[in-house]
């Protein structure tokens, strides 16, 4: 395998994992509201005190 290719897939794999790790949580949040009904207001959402 050449050199230029290891590093693409290192490079790959490293923005892979951080957006699998600070990505993960979001999306989890994003589907239980879109799926939800009624929709609570965002705000409620983003701060437990509204």
């Amino acid at each position: 395998m050449n050199d230029s290719v290891k590093e693409i897939i290192i490079k790959g794999t490293a923005v892979g994992k951080f957006l699998l790790h600070w990505g993960y949580i979001p999306f989890i949040i994003y589907v239980g509201y879109k799926s939800s009904y009624p929709k609570p207001p965002l705000a409620r959402i983003f701060s437990p005190m509204a």
